[in-house]
């Protein structure tokens, strides 16, 4: 009956462990909850790599891959101040993005 009462706590603990780690997938998912700062509608990842974002209140995001939603993140906190984006584009040389405020920036990669 020892091993069972030391064994119970083993389990649950692996159990928790194993639910608690998110995929990469689960992550760029809260990724784009964070930039709608509202519900996603639509997030795809195609074959060659694009993501797609829709959001509910109408905002859409096509990236080239998944990495460019961390550099999304980041602008989202730094420069929109975590209300989310409503238009997103990517060139050679920069980003272009607005804030869900309005605000339109421009700014060097």
């Amino acid at each position: 009956m020892k091993l069972l009462k030391i064994g119970l706590p083993i389990l649950a603990a692996t159990v928790i462990a194993g639910c608690a780690q998110n995929s990469q997938q689960d992550n760029y998912l809260e990724a784009s909850f964070e930039l709608c700062n509202t519900e996603v509608n639509l997030y795809s990842v195609s074959d060659d790599g694009r993501v797609r974002i829709v959001c509910k209140d109408g905002a859409k995001f096509a990236l080239n891959s998944e990495k460019t939603l961390d550099i999304m993140r980041d602008i989202n906190i730094d420069y929109c101040n975590g209300e989310g984006l409503g238009q997103f584009s990517e060139s050679r040389k920069y980003y272009s993005f607005r804030c869900k405020s309005g605000t339109l920036l421009n700014i060097n990669k």
